[in-house]
């Protein structure tokens, strides 16, 4: 793909933003696998105006963007990504209570949020101590644990559409589904959400984040490097136990193997490149579908080139 990569940095020049772009940025210093190649483009927007002068210019130029939050559900191939990575920087980091509502901005970890929230004695993003992605990132993919999802505490979300229009929908509107909304399929960029919590006791806020956090420690390989859940669960199954009774649970090749602890995570033990894990994916793939005529369907991202 021959791309105006040249063209693009002089734009970004021209219009007084070249200081947050940076050429052939290393994706592997951005995923919490600490796998992946570069990106032509990596833009890290300190507010709503340098992010719409980005998208402009990567669209002027016909250059591909993707958005980018914690990297905690991505994988990105050892040749990188050709085109623009934006990483929404510190202006997207506001927190601010009103009552019992909070509005929170797109480049928000979830998990310091549900720590703030403790604080304040509010309760409903108990779960979210578990979740190490931004509120945008969660948000696009109704990210959950225990039975609990961000579907259950939105109450409406603010956005960037692909033509750079500010539109905000309520709960009601963004058809929140297993593991996605409609937002996903819009291509658009979230820039920040209003979520209704409830005032909560203390003790029983904080009893509950312990136990949901010896539930991840327990089941799930959290002091590995992963990009947590690798599939989707299957209607009426786990993909962890699907994994595991196909043989696939230790499985390894090069750096990567799949965890003995919850066969859906994948592992860098150290090294491991982006094939090494698009080869236990599919291996994955195969063996369940040929023991139990399943496709999994994934849940974490791939971007990029081999």
């Amino acid at each position: 793909m021959d791309l105006n990569i040249d063209k693009a940095n002089k734009e970004f020049r021209k219009r007084g933003i070249n200081e947050i772009v940076k050429l052939n940025e290393l994706l592997k210093y951005h995923t919490s696998l600490r796998i992946g190649g570069p990106a032509d483009l990596f833009c890290s927007p300190r507010n709503l105006e340098e992010l719409i002068k980005t998208i402009s210019i990567a669209q002027e130029c016909h250059i591909p963007f993707w958005i980018m939050g914690n990297g905690t559900n991505l994988l990105v191939l050892d040749k990188g990504v050709r085109g623009l990575v934006i990483k929404l920087g510190e202006g997207f980091k506001n927190i601010n209570f009103f009552d019992k509502t909070v509005q929170a901005g797109a480049g928000v970890n979830l998990f310091y949020l549900s720590k703030v929230a403790f604080n304040k004695g509010l309760t409903g993003l108990e779960f979210a101590i578990n979740i190490p992605g931004t509120i945008g990132g969660a948000i696009i993919n109704n990210a959950g644990f225990a039975g609990r999802y961000m579907a259950d505490i939105v109450e409406s979300v603010t956005f960037l559409t692909k033509e750079k229009r500010i539109k905000k929908l309520p709960l009601a509107d963004l058809n929140f589904k297993y593991r996605e909304c409609d937002l996903k399929r819009q291509l658009a960029i979230i820039l920040e959400a209003t979520l209704f919590l409830k005032e909560g006791d203390k003790e029983k806020i904080s009893s509950l984040m312990e136990e949901y956090v010896k539930i991840r420690k327990n089941k799930q390989p959290i002091d590995e490097l992963t990009a947590g859940s690798v599939f989707k669960n299957p209607p009426g199954f786990y993909a962890g136990e699907l994994i595991e009774k196909a043989g696939a649970k230790g499985l390894s090749r090069g750096g990567a193997r799949v965890s003995s602890k919850h066969a859906n995570f994948i592992i860098n033990k150290g090294g491991a490149k982006a094939t090494d894990v698009l080869f236990l994916i599919r291996e994955i793939e195969k063996r369940v579908e040929e023991n139990f005529g399943i496709k999994l369907e994934r849940e974490i991202e791939i971007w990029g080139e081999l």
